[in-house]
């Protein structure tokens, strides 16, 4: 695909589409031929062992920061990112423990268990079911404290109070202390590792964007149900037949993403409608795509058929934004004073 500015500046300035009247079956809807590649050659297309037991003692380093003893985790995605432990999170509790030096631990439901067995981290704990006689993440914490924590400095996610009242009736002689943020700020900045698989998730976005772009074209006066359906059946065809290491090739209800147009184009996180693209209505394709875990975003505006003067200006306002915000945007700089310097004057002027 042509670079954002190439991809955006046509028609006088708006990334234009032409529409048919010939609307083809749904059943027909995932034949598509998409030409988009991937270089990225690496054989995995996700992160390793090595990366997560070197991300522990990166967490471990900044909890000797705080002298904690021990960082409890309760929230998927942190559990993901520190031991790469990818699983469906619900109301059964899952938890890894970090203590301040060697190996996590796992606490986990008995149906985790012989998933947990495949990963890398090999000490783990196991509870029959959920809800169960005792309230799991209190039985978490008397595992925790049972293992030599019971009088330590544990560091947590914060809380809601009904499951920090659970904490401390597990390991009541421990001290709990908020710790999310050792984390959340980890998470903050990227390393080589994962900006690679972050490329690659980004080739995908790009491609469900053609996707809905070419279907359009092709195929006219088409629903927002259905360009969402045809790129999400493109885009995981393609990413089943193409990823060596498949950690769900999920999409968000209703077809994982936003595609609104006309009026509704406007509205910022638009759920689908039923009506039907027209000429002259502004298009909005917005997709995510994930890999291993990372997901990025691919957004593009478009006009079906030729622009008039008014959309035009839109569009050329949205860009100017779009650019001073790119030229802003340098190590160091405060994301909050970025995005001031890309908004409009006290005139409105952008």
């Amino acid at each position: 695909m042509a670079n954002r500015r190439e991809f955006m500046r046509t028609l006088s300035g708006m990334a234009a589409l032409s529409i048919t009247t010939d609307v083809s079956q749904l059943g027909r809807m995932r034949f598509l031929r998409m030409t988009t590649t991937v270089p990225d050659t690496s054989p995995h297309d996700r992160l390793q062992p090595d990366w997560y037991r070197r991300k522990i003692v990166e967490v471990q380093e900044k909890m000797k920061e705080r002298k904690l003893n021990a960082l409890l985790l309760l929230d998927a995605t942190n559990i993901i990112y520190t031991v790469g432990y990818f699983h469906l999170s619900t109301e059964r509790p899952l938890a890894t423990l970090i203590p301040d030096s060697g190996d996590p631990v796992m606490f986990i439901p008995g149906l985790e268990t012989d998933q947990v067995k495949t990963w890398w981290v090999k000490d783990y704990e196991a509870y029959f079911d959920f809800p169960g006689p005792v309230n799991r993440v209190r039985w978490i914490f008397e595992r925790v404290a049972k293992r030599g924590f019971d009088r330590a400095r544990i560091g947590v996610e914060e809380p809601r109070p009904s499951r920090l009242h659970q904490m401390n009736l597990g390991a009541p002689k421990a001290k709990v202390v908020l710790a999310g943020d050792i984390v959340e700020d980890l998470r903050l900045v990227k390393d080589e590792d994962e900006i690679r698989i972050m490329r690659r998730a980004m080739k995908y976005a790009d491609f469900k964007v053609q996707a809905g772009r070419e279907f359009v074209q092709r195929n006219g006066s088409v629903s927002e149900d259905e360009i969402l359906k045809v790129t999400a059946d493109a885009v995981a065809d393609r990413m089943s037949k193409e990823l060596n290491d498949v950690v769900g090739v999920g999409i968000e209800p209703p077809f994982g993403g936003l595609v609104p147009f006309g009026k509704r184009s406007a509205f910022p996180h638009a759920v689908p409608s039923k009506d039907r693209l027209k000429t002259g209505d502004a298009l909005i394709l917005s997709f995510g795509a994930q890999v291993g875990g990372y997901n990025v975003e691919c957004e593009r505006s478009f006009c079906v058929g030729k622009p008039n003067d008014y959309a035009k200006r839109l569009f050329d306002a949205m860009l100017a934004a779009h650019d001073a915000g790119v030229e802003n945007m340098k190590e160091g700089a405060v994301a909050e004073e970025v995005d001031q310097k890309s908004g409009p004057d006290s005139q409105g002027r952008v």
